[in-house]
């Protein structure tokens, strides 16, 4: 046997770190040399992530080294043990089962005794779980701590809701925005003489009141390049925004929190029940009373109608425009009184988008038939459907992946930069150079700007994460959908299992008729169904006087 080209990786995250010099890149990396010298290892690189979960993937070192695996420099990887290499057992044992098995490369974890160029590595499973088992158990004690300080009244989201501001002697309080208030008090007085939520935005356009979403790009707290390339999109208010605005207890200085928790691993969010939350009263100044609060409430709840016959749309919350990516809503059209869904942007501004209507029955149909296909085929041919996942994803995601690399690498520089700044005004601190008040109010401003940025870190990571797992994430598509194979009607519950969004594109005039483009985005597939809908002329009602009139023997 001749010499094997060995890489030696190390990986170090902020949990681990608390276990003390054990577990520090310099002792790793010392090891693991002397582990190579021993048994005769040519060391041609080490590896080293420093700070990164042992649950992501998307590792920077980690992933150069994959690629100098796939070009052939590499026969041996060697790590302290399995928890080196990661936390995730499903991801650890596909590597070290599949992956490296596969490209030649043996793999060697020292304090685990792993290696598989033994046949005897049955522990490595049993290993393998109790990693993951760790990241578990921090996973609750993360969030036992973020819903204690909760309880405490602690405001701790990003962002902080219109009509306010983050305070900034407290970041965990809210502070009222003079700029904005007035915004918010006037929605609810509104709402509160008996204005629905449409009208007030459509108020809102007319008098050029700013929109949400304008105020958080121009402060610099979100981004939106391309929607404010028109100076027009400042004034478009959403009548979806106002109507949440209007039922949000945090204008009467209350804080609702914990609406949301964490899927372990997936990087995901799920709604949780209305009796988990969080409610703790009087933790900021109120905007509205209680008594407006209530009118404003009831005004607007007054105003909505029950669907005929009690009808429920299986598409709630599902059915996305293709064109501005706002919701489609359920109307009901003509004297027939069809289904249809039409654009919300379109409703309430024709100027915006166009209307995107699509027949009820054509949308559940074409979403029906491409289920039954793709469970058909991911029943009778698993390998091909996986094939076909990973295919279109490759497809869809290229270009978000280079965008989202780049803002990455933006975040992170800024990142540093910021950091930098610190150890500027510590410096100057001591020197004298900067008063008490201005380095108190500096602090504060950079360690928002910090927060925000590993925010927006984490947020990319988890997005070029899902890009990378395309892979198996088109497996776990796949037997989804096979367990639904001879489906024969759509539900509420099995469209939100299998499917994540459907974009209805605009309807186009062929030779053959109206037609237009409906896609799926199925969980865990991404972008696979695209189905072609050929559709009658959806046209208006026709006026009374347009009708024909009733023969005597109809009378």
């Amino acid at each position: 046997m001749g010499i094997l080209r060995t890489a030696l990786y190390c990986r170090l995250s902020k949990d681990d770190m608390a276990q003390g010099d054990s577990e520090s890149i310099k002792t790793q990396k010392a090891m693991l040399a002397q582990y190579a010298r021993e048994h005769g290892f040519l060391v041609v690189e080490t590896y080293v992530d420093d700070g990164w979960s042992g649950l992501n993937f998307d590792r920077p070192d980690f992933n150069r080294m994959l690629d100098d695996i796939e070009a052939g420099k590499i026969d041996v990887v060697i790590t302290k043990d399995l928890s080196r290499l990661g936390r995730d057992h499903l991801k650890v044992g596909h590597f070290t089962e599949i992956y490296f098995p596969m490209k030649n490369v043996r793999y060697i974890a020292v304090n685990d005794c792993v290696d598989t160029a033994n046949k005897n590595n049955d522990i490595a499973a049993l290993k393998n779980v109790m990693n993951e088992f760790y990241s578990r158990d921090n996973s609750r004690k993360i969030r036992s701590s973020i819903r204690a300080r909760a309880k405490a009244g602690l405001y701790r989201c990003s962002y902080a809701p219109f009509g306010y501001r983050k305070s900034s002697d407290n970041h965990n309080k809210l502070a009222v925005d003079g700029e904005t208030a007035w915004i918010v008090k006037r929605i609810f007085e509104l709402a509160n003489a008996g204005m629905g939520a449409h009208k007030i935005a459509s108020v809102f356009r007319e008098e050029k009141v700013p929109c949400p979403s304008w105020w958080q790009h121009t402060r610099g707290e979100k981004h939106y390049p391309e929607r404010f390339k028109n100076p027009q999109n400042q004034y478009e208010w959403s009548h979806t925004i106002i109507r949440n605005m209007i039922g949000n207890p945090v204008y009467l200085g209350h804080s609702v929190m914990c609406k949301t928790e964490a899927i372990f691993k997936l990087g995901k969010y799920k709604k949780l029940p209305e009796e988990e939350w969080i409610r703790t009263d009087n933790t900021h100044e109120p905007l509205v009373s209680q008594e407006i609060f209530d009118g404003a409430n009831a005004k607007i709840l007054s105003r909505k109608r029950d669907t005929t016959n009690n009808f429920v749309s299986v598409f709630s919350g599902l059915v996305k425009c293709g064109a501005c990516g706002k919701a489609l809503a359920l109307r009901y059209w003509g004297r027939d009184r069809h289904r249809i869904y039409v654009c919300t942007t379109y409703a309430h501004n024709t100027k915006a988008c166009t209307d995107h209507r699509i027949y009820y029955e054509d949308l559940y149909n074409a979403v029906l038939a491409d289920i039954q296909y793709h469970a058909r085929l991911a029943f009778e041919d698993r390998e091909k459907a996986v094939a076909l996942a990973v295919r279109m994803n490759a497809r869809a995601d290229g270009s978000r992946g280079k965008s989202n690399e780049m803002k990455l690498k933006q975040a992170r520089k800024r990142y540093d930069e910021v950091t930098r700044l610190f150890d500027r005004l510590y410096e100057d601190s001591l020197s004298g150079r900067i008063s008490n008040e201005n380095f108190t109010r500096l602090i504060d401003k950079y360690q928002t700007e910090q927060e925000k940025l590993l925010g927006q870190i984490v947020t990319l990571e988890d997005a070029l994460q899902v890009v990378k797992d395309s892979q198996s994430n088109a497996v776990q598509w796949a037997e989804l959908m096979a367990g639904y194979v001879g489906i024969t009607e759509l539900t509420a519950e099995n469209l939100n299992l299998l499917v994540e969004r459907i974009e209805v594109s605009d309807r186009t005039e062929t030779g053959d008729g109206m037609q237009q483009t409906v896609k799926i985005c199925y969980r865990f597939g991404g972008y696979i169904g695209e189905q072609t809908v050929k559709t009658k002329m959806i046209r208006k009602p026709r006026k009374k006087r347009d009708c024909p009139r009733k023969t005597a023997m109809e009378k």
